[in-house]
């Protein structure tokens, strides 16, 4: 029998089901480290497997597991009562679905005027399900990218779910994969169609250099018949670029094809170029920090930061068109679109036939415009809405009309989906609807505000029944995310209100600084350095939670998931004594050396850079891991759940597997970790997937905050 070293041991150790404090941690960090950081490592899995299997024992055992998880695999599978969303192309309206009989889910095509019946016939184009029985492999529908003349697609597949893709050619008429087409090996990438003959592709593929946060670094034209390998490289990054970025505009009216072709500086910086025919031409004194599509004639910029066009100076948030034809001009002529004030944020625009559709946010309430090309300047018409929380808009691009796809829906109030004709509006008929999942008679959704550390008022939604008592009893479940610009959305609360208000739960939504709600400064305010301000949003919610009496800690449960984990988890070593149990989603926990792993580097414009001191030193703040204190010096934190995923390859698994052997190397038992094993960062490969993940945080959750409840009070 050979001897164990002391990493062994460690690991030995915490495969019992209740894990004494790890003196090996303290020991020997970076053993125990490099051991979990390995995602298919013997060691780490072993230690993985007994955590995961010590996970699940425990919240299935608690109350209303199975039934949480059949209700929410029959919603998420449910075949007439979910709407089967579409997008338009060439007299087609494409679709991906899945159900529990058919995990792996179909790609189909319908038209219109089967999609306006109420059972439509489907043309199934792929059976995942079937592709996987004969190839061994369980694949996940990533992506498509239809050609201009809509006879062919680029297909992207990837195992598990991961980002990682492979890309193939198919033919629709057919149904069959081209055996000859474009097609590209398993790797991070991503190609547009040049015309029907010839893709932009950037790819790692054929000797493509990747960055540091493993994308690729180069674009080649690709024709078909050739070899990728010969293929002309038209844009190559710098080593310290993110990626690169393509966004191709079809060949219409004896017009060339075009495209945007850009270096990827940072996640939010671009420098682009504009490949007409086969002219390349830079785009010159644009924002870097400007996003830039193409679009029917016209480029169209959303600006983060103010612009200078040597003629009229732009606000931040403003979102600007600029015929294609002078783009490249120093004198070109740059037409508003939308110019955003405080509280206002773009959602998103689509070019119609005359002009454009624009659905933008207006502290919080949605609203729609349309702008008619007059051929000097654009006509704004307000378009009315239905009453709703948040509306989606996607042009109908199969036909030349003034027809955009809205979607719309209220965090009670199922989804809608149907045509509207933006430059002519009548009254809203949507032609689909989706169920209702769960009772929301007597439930309410209320805005409220809560003063931040530094007096900025921050709003939060909670839903609630219309007659709740505030006497703090009401087990409560807080939800952020609070980063990259995102908004948090008032959209249709499925899968709480299946797994939680059901169940006599408040969900609470806390639009916190740092994600998009209110446009870019918003954004700023918890950038970087300013990152703690999101942490005291997310506090502050809480404690106003707190004070008016709607719950009270030990009630009180929170969530997040990736930046949202990051999130929950700083706020949980921050203030543990504010919340009653927490889950952190695929969470970002070690900010210290969060650059070292998968695509990390890429948010160095996000958090900061741990190489830079001044960086480094105000990520060690906060950063969860190593901001964890002993049992033994008095620390407590409630009831917490890490969710990995082994095949995540945007955030590390180890940044959860760290979080919860730390926790409980320093005496915090009720730390636990589920590692999922497919799915990727999204974690949605399959409804089953869905399913298990929704009943077991909400299990726990709940499981937790009635325990805590009826323990005495310290």
């Amino acid at each position: 029998m050979t001897l164990l070293n002391r990493r062994q041991l460690a690991l030995l150790a915490l495969s019992q089901p209740l894990v004494q404090p790890l003196a090996a941690w303290a020991q020997d960090t970076t053993d125990l480290s490099t051991a979990l950081e390995q995602p298919d490592g013997a060691e780490a899995l072993a230690w993985v497997q007994a955590r995961t299997a010590e996970a699940r024992q425990l919240i299935t055992g608690l109350p209303d597991y199975t039934r949480r998880y059949e209700e929410t695999l029959s919603a998420v599978s449910a075949r007439d009562s979910n709407i089967q969303f579409v997008r338009p192309h060439r007299g087609h309206l494409y679709n991906f679905y899945s159900t529990a009989g058919q995990p792996s889910g179909v790609w189909r095509r319908t038209t219109l005027e089967e999609y306006r019946k109420e059972r439509p016939y489907w043309q199934v184009l792929i059976d995942l399900d079937k592709l996987g029985q004969q190839e061994g492999r369980a694949w996940t529908f990533a992506s498509y990218v239809l050609s201009p003349n809509g006879e062919r697609a680029l297909v992207y597949l990837s195992p598990g779910g991961a980002d990682r893709t492979e890309m193939r050619e198919f033919d629709l008429p057919s149904r069959q994969f081209v055996a000859a087409g474009f097609r590209l090996p398993l790797a991070k990438q991503w190609a547009d169609w040049y015309g029907d003959d010839e893709v932009l592709v950037a790819t790692e593929s054929a000797g493509g250099a990747l960055s540091r946060s493993g994308y690729p670094l180069t674009i080649r034209r690709w024709r078909r018949g050739s070899a990728l390998a010969e293929a002309p490289e038209l844009v190559r990054g710098e080593a310290a670029d993110m990626s690169m970025s393509i966004d191709t505009l079809d060949p219409k009216d004896g017009r060339p094809a075009a495209a945007l072709v850009g270096r990827r500086l940072s996640f939010f910086q671009n420098r682009y170029q504009l490949l007409q025919g086969d002219t390349l031409s830079p785009l010159l004194d644009l924002p870097l920090d400007a996003t830039t599509w193409l679009s029917e004639g016209w480029l169209v910029l959303w600006l983060r930061s103010d612009f200078d066009d040597g003629t009229a100076r732009h606000a931040a948030g403003s979102v600007l068109a600029t015929p294609i034809a002078t783009a490249t001009q120093p004198q070109r002529r740059f037409h508003v679109l939308l110019s955003t004030a405080s509280r206002q944020r773009l959602i998103r625009w689509e070019r119609v036939r005359d002009g454009f559709a624009i659905a933008w946010s207006d502290n919080l309430q949605p609203r729609l415009l349309y702008l008619r090309w007059t051929g000097e300047t654009f006509e704004p018409r307000e378009v009315t809405l239905p009453d709703t929380g948040v509306v989606g808009i996607r042009a109908d691009r199969s036909d030349q009309n003034d027809l955009v796809w809205l979607t719309t829906q209220a965090p009670l109030v199922p989804q809608t989906f149907g045509l509207m004709d933006v430059a002519e509006p009548k009254p809203w008929a949507p032609l689909k609807r989706q169920a209702t999942f769960f009772d929301a008679a007597g439930l309410k959704a209320q805005r409220l505000e809560a003063r931040s550390a530094d007096g900025t008022l921050i709003p939060y939604t909670v839903i609630a029944p219309a007659a709740l008592a505030t006497d703090g009893h009401a087990p409560t479940l807080l939800y952020g995310y609070g980063g990259f610009g995102i908004a948090l959305e008032l959209d249709y609360q499925r899968m709480p209100g299946i797994n939680w208000l059901r169940y006599g739960g408040v969900y609470v939504l806390a639009h916190i600084r740092g994600g998009g709600e209110f446009g870019s400064s918003w954004y700023e305010a918890a950038k970087g350095a300013r990152r703690q301000a999101a942490f005291d949003d997310f506090i502050a919610v809480a404690e106003d939670l707190v004070r008016r009496g709607i719950t009270r800690p030990r009630r009180l449960g929170i969530y997040g998931a990736s930046n949202g984990g990051a999130l929950v988890s700083a706020v949980l070593v921050q203030r543990p004594e504010l919340f009653g149990a927490a889950v952190a989603r695929v969470p970002l926990t070690d900010m210290l050396e969060f650059t070292r792993f998968t695509a990390g580097p890429s948010w160095i414009e996000e958090y900061g850079d741990p190489a830079v001191a001044a960086d480094r030193a105000v990520l060690a703040r906060w950063s969860p891991l190593q901001n964890l204190k002993s049992a033994r010096d008095g620390a407590a934190y409630p009831p917490t759940l890490f969710i990995g995923n082994r095949n995540d390859d945007r955030v590390h698994p180890s940044h959860a597997r760290k979080m919860v052997a730390r926790m409980r190397a320093l005496g915090h038992a009720q730390a636990w970790l589920y590692e999922e094993t497919s799915g990727g960062h999204l974690g949605r490969a399959t409804p089953q997937l869905l399913a298990t993940r929704e009943a077991l945080l909400h299990t726990f959750l709940m499981g937790m905050l009635q325990r805590k409840a009826d323990e005495p009070a310290a």
